[in-house]
């Protein structure tokens, strides 16, 4: 029987798998795991089955609860000189230039396929040969690449022709050497024929497909030969972690967020909490503006001091920073998220991380591995000086929003370090400035960082001069530097429903049933 809900993703590919499963029946778990599947397809450079993420899930009735299956370090280190893990440059919008990591030593054990499979168990109801079908076909007779897709594809393209098999499939025919090494251009059909004979594997053999049998020894052979830490006693330790969110009151409802090792949740949950009792003015005054700059700019100072640690949330430390706002001037990666919600009340807010990619393809699976190990944001203490066996930390913050109203929003962003500061803003947008779904993921953003305040078009200039922060960047345009968030919500009875998915980040919804908006 047709369900009725709402899907937001960030490829029409991607949001398209998730809204045939729900008119296929399906519910909004059939569907995001439907919908991970395609993102790996068809956002090949933010979501891959060789990375990790997260889903929030709430089922109809019952507490929500976060399924962790992102990236683990491995078990055993490796001399540094028995490794593969290279320096390249990119070139982002703007000429601003960033350092990634690639081979096979930054690459950790993954976790999608477990976390897929696992979501799967517990709360799906379709087969899985039916929830994979579109991403199969996809893959097989190829997706044209849109202009999104192969900007991002751009950035990193120094990892992307790293290997000979991520050059095939990202370089254009007779433009697949390294010396000549091209990106596909836009608007071809992007064919990945070996990642659909993955996928249809994993369907067959389920979980052990890839972290016992033939995909797993692939991936250890390869790692093992050339210079990575891999072994087959990582895969085979590999678990989902379910855990319960972190759960902070807004003026309006309620914000249901990723607890720790995660940060970002954390990091949110500060955030709101020290403007949930300061007065914030009207949307865009220079209350407003004065007030959410310093709560990002406290955030990211409480970052440096406690890290992730839960001890922020606490009401005497929120205080301490609040107070400090109020009285002086404070001084100083590749992401994709779906969410989805049925007719019965089922939330579902997925994101999927693969890093920059690590350049290093497994052969003949399409399989493109993670660079989590790579990425300096998620090595605090330098590369190759993370515990061994350990859940990685990560800024990503599937969430919920429940209203006070009975409605529900589930909702994320990709976008690396911003994520934290661009889901504190569309929160509170919803909660203290009482928008519309749609016009709290539209509105012009900021961001703070390492005391310079980015800033979207949309704000007064004038009263953006006369701010705290002085050390400024204004924008010309809304980008994806602010995040993408897609967000998808149902009323308390379970009839309307509306979707957003955010321009910045190529966001597509589809809406199912008779009262959409």
């Amino acid at each position: 029987m047709k369900k009725h809900g709402a899907v937001a993703a960030g490829h029409d590919v991607t949001a398209g798998a998730a809204a045939r499963v729900l008119e296929e029946g399906g519910n909004a778990f059939d569907a995001v795991i439907a919908a991970m599947w395609a993102a790996c397809v068809a956002e090949p450079v933010l979501a891959s089955l060789g990375g990790g993420g997260f889903v929030m899930a709430r089922p109809a009735g019952k507490p929500p609860r976060l399924y962790d299956f992102f990236v683990e370090t491995p078990l055993e280190k490796r001399a540094r000189e028995d490794l593969e893990f290279e320096s390249r440059l990119a070139t982002f919008a703007g000429g601003v230039t960033q350092e990634f990591h690639g081979g096979y030593g930054s690459v950790a054990t993954p976790g999608v396929v477990a976390g897929m499979f696992k979501i799967h168990h517990d709360l799906a109801g379709l087969p899985m040969a039916q929830l994979a079908e579109p991403a199969i076909t996809a893959a097989r007779d190829g997706i044209e690449l849109d202009a999104f897709q192969r900007y991002v594809m751009g950035i990193v393209e120094p990892l992307l022709g790293f290997s000979p098999d991520s050059r095939r499939i990202f370089g254009k025919p007779g433009h697949q050497d390294e010396d000549g090494f091209e990106l596909l251009d836009e608007g071809v059909l992007h064919h990945q024929a070996d990642l659909a004979h993955s996928i249809d594997y994993l369907v067959r053999t389920g979980v052990g497909g890839f972290y016992h049998g033939d995909l797993g020894d692939a991936l250890v052979r390869e790692s093992r030969a050339s210079g990575g830490y891999l072994t087959r006693e990582d895969l085979a330790a590999y678990r989902v972690l379910i855990r319960d969110p972190l759960l902070v009151a807004g003026r309006k409802g309620r914000f249901v967020l990723n607890p720790p090792p995660a940060s970002g949740g954390v990091l949110v949950g500060f955030g709101l909490k020290l403007a949930r009792d300061m007065a914030l003015g009207s949307f865009g005054s220079a209350r407003h503006l004065e007030a959410v700059s310093g709560v990002l700019h406290a955030t990211g100072l409480a970052r440096g001091e406690y890290g992730a640690s839960p001890v922020i949330l606490s009401d005497e430390l929120c205080e301490s920073y609040r107070m400090m706002i109020g009285e002086r001037p404070l001084s100083q990666r590749g992401t994709t998220h779906i969410s989805v919600v049925d007719q019965d009340g089922n939330l579902a807010a997925a994101t999927l991380s693969n890093g920059s990619s690590s350049g290093r393809v497994v052969p003949k699976t399409g399989i493109m591995m993670n660079n989590m190990l790579g990425e300096a944001d998620l090595s605090s203490d330098g590369f190759h000086q993370w515990p061994c066996g350990v859940r990685m930390t990560s800024m990503m913050t599937p969430a919920l929003y429940l209203g006070a109203d009975g409605s529900s929003v589930a909702l994320g962003s990709g976008g690396s370090n911003r994520i934290r500061s661009t889901m504190l803003q569309v929160m509170l947008n919803m909660d203290a400035f009482d928008m519309t779904l749609h016009g709290a993921v539209a509105a012009p953003r900021l961001h703070v960082e390492d005391g310079l305040l980015s800033v979207e078009p949309g704000f007064d200039e004038a009263l953006l001069d006369g701010l705290s922060i002085q050390n400024q960047q204004r924008w010309e345009s809304e980008d994806m530097f602010f995040g993408g968030v897609h967000a998808a919500k149902v009323s308390a009875d379970g009839a309307t429903f509306s979707a957003v998915g955010d321009g910045r980040r190529n966001g597509h919804r589809i809406v199912t049933g008779s009262d959409q908006t």
